[in-house]
């Protein structure tokens, strides 16, 4: 299989080039676009994920969907490239667009460097998670689930960019919609 190649941006998403998926993760990384999908339902709860173990951040409960912008596609294209590949939903409605954050993670000889957008939707529906990115996954309500990663300081059971997108998120006017 051909390596995807990912587009390189500075600080500001501005587009720089693109690099293989491996240059991009090796050492301490080169800044390029990724993404994080909330999926929310009409009960105010967010679907989440157990990453699988060999997954960068595995083994730990993350976002409903994340990955990274590929050269040719856009955020929305990649987002839906995501829920489909790793929870089998065919999602076709907006997503609305909460903000963004600059997120750096070091996991050894490899790290995460990346301008990382937050997408967000309701979805009320059923979904299959794909063994091969997740272990397990299900609807938690937002309440709850800000009051237990407020507990996770250390990041050991919820993902370092979780942690961030969900506080970008709460802070964002677009969420108000999704609370409510």
């Amino acid at each position: 299989m051909k390596e995807q190649m990912l587009i390189l941006v500075d600080d500001n998403d501005n587009e720089l080039g693109t690099a293989p998926r491996s240059v991009c993760h090796a050492g301490t990384g080169k800044r390029h676009r990724a993404f994080v999908v909330f999926l929310i339902n009409s009960d105010g709860e967010m679907l989440l994920q157990h990453r699988v173990g060999a997954k960068l951040g595995g083994k730990r409960w993350d976002v409903s969907a994340t990955s990274h912008v590929l050269a040719g596609e856009n955020y929305e294209s990649a987002a839906r490239r995501s829920i489909k590949h790793e929870l089998c939903i065919n999602y076709s409605k907006p997503l609305a667009d909460c903000g963004a954050f600059v997120y750096t993670e070091n996991y050894s000889i490899h790290s995460e460097n990346e301008f990382c957008r937050i997408l967000v939707g309701e979805w009320n529906g059923t979904f299959i998670a794909n063994p091969e990115e997740i272990t397990e996954a299900k609807f938690v309500p937002l309440a709850e689930l800000a009051a237990d990663m407020e507990k996770d300081k250390d990041c050991k059971k919820y993902t370092k960019w979780f942690h961030l997108a969900m506080k970008k998120f709460l802070q964002s006017p677009a969420s108000k919609s999704f609370l409510g």
